[in-house]
Parts: C-alpha cells; sequence; structure tokens
C-alpha cells in the first residue's frame, strides 16, 4: 500500500548546501540534484577528513567525520547510512543540521531533514513530522518548506496501522494547513490505549507556484507508540 517514490524536484535543497559552502557557484551547482544525490555529498565517506569509525555490532558502525569545516556523524549497516545524522559546526560545536536517512525498496534516501538557525529549528526551511497520540486518537503535523510562491497546495496521509494482531489497510487522512504546517488526524479504536500500535505509511504535499509549475514533497512514517 504504502507508496514510496523519492521527490525529484528538490529545487529548495540548496538552502541545505548553503550551510556547508561559501561559494555562490557551488549552491548553483547543486540545486538541480535529486535528493539522495545532493545530500550525499557531505555524507559521503569519499568527501570527509579524519574519518572515525567505530564499531558497533557485525555490520553497524557509527561514523564521525569532517566535511569542510562541519563535523558529520551517524551510522552505517554494511555501506548504507541508516537512522539520523548530523552536521555540526568543528568550531562552536553547535548543531546546524540533522538527516533522517531511510532505505526502501533497495533506495537510500534522505526522508526528512532538519535545519537549524542559532541553534532553533528553522520551520521554513526544513522538513519533517511529529506524532503525538492521544485518548482515542493520533495527530500527526508535518513541516514542509515553505514556498513563497506558492498559489495552491494540498496534503493528505496515506497509511495502515497493526492493532492486535490485525492490519487496517489502505486508510488516508486528509491534511489541514496552517502556514507550511498540515495537521492530520488518525482515528483509532477505543481501547488502542491499552495497546502498543504500530502505524506507517506517506505524507504527500502537491503544490503549484505562480509560474504554473506542479511540483511535492513526501515523507514516508513509521511508528510505533506505547501503551
Amino acid at each position: 500500500m504504502v507508496k514510496n517514490i523519492i521527490n525529484k524536484n528538490v529545487f529548495f535543497y540548496f538552502l541545505f548546501f548553503s550551510f556547508f559552502s561559501c561559494k555562490n557557484e557551488k549552491s548553483k551547482e547543486y540545486k538541480n540534484l535529486n535528493s539522495r544525490e545532493y545530500f550525499s555529498i557531505p555524507t559521503d565517506l569519499k568527501n570527509m577528513r579524519n574519518i572515525e569509525k567505530s564499531k558497533i555490532n557485525d555490520s553497524l558502525y557509527k561514523i564521525k567525520g569532517l566535511f569542510n569545516n562541519y563535523i558529520i556523524q551517524g551510522y552505517m549497516n554494511g555501506n548504507k547510512k541508516i537512522g539520523w545524522w548530523e552536521a555540526l559546526d568543528n568550531n562552536t560545536k553547535e548543531i546546524v543540521a540533522k538527516l533522517e536517512y531511510k532505505f526502501i525498496d533497495n533506495k537510500e534516501f534522505v526522508n526528512q531533514y532538519i535545519l537549524y538557525q542559532n541553534g532553533k529549528i528553522d520551520t521554513l526551511k526544513s522538513k519533517f513530522y511529529r506524532v503525538n497520540k492521544s485518548q482515542n486518537s493520533v495527530k500527526y503535523k508535518f513541516y514542509m518548506p515553505y514556498q513563497s510562491k506558492e498559489v495552491h497546495s494540498e496534503g493528505k496521509l496515506y497509511y495502515r496501522y497493526s492493532f492486535q494482531g490485525k492490519v487496517h489497510r489502505h486508510l488516508e487522512s486528509k491534511g489541514f494547513k496552517n502556514k507550511n504546517v498540515f495537521d492530520c488526524m488518525v482515528s483509532m479504536p477505543a481501547n488502542f490505549n491499552n495497546k502498543d500500535l504500530f502505524i506507517e505509511g506517506n505524507f504527500w504535499e502537491m503544490f503549484r507556484l505562480e509560474n504554473g509549475e506542479i511540483s511535492g514533497n513526501d515523507i514516508y512514517v513509521s511508528d510505533t507508540l506505547k501503551q
């Protein structure tokens, strides 16, 4: 059910690279790359120096190295990046970015990215989500990069959940937008608070710009909510 398509219209990704390069020509060079190609630049071990590789188990390693004047650190399972990676200013040790790597359908891609300004999340330039479980529902909040020339957008969460041994499939929740944030409510069984709950799916945003260009963003969700 879950659609796993990597967004190719990521012209805004050059905002991320501006953290790592002071050369304007470099930002222009990279802005048309897709997300996997774009984020692989600072997190590619071939582009790092002073690399430290710490073994966690037979296949899992923690990686730490330098790219330009930034500390890049995260985890690799074999030769695949997994989980959250961080970029910190090497002088101040202040975090400037976090990237979540997913590996689905034999494809490695950045699912979420969080950019920081003066130690605080820049919610207008980041792409990430938060989930909150209440008494009889689950609320997702999706933060999408702000598009200044956007004239229309809509979003929807396609999902399934597992509860008490049964999988509920082909479900969807319309996103209600406030600025660049979408809220999606997921209805649950009355007694779900007494059991663990697993939800997975994709949130999709489609938007149209003033020049008529249509583009989009997506985020894969996979959450186990404890009782």
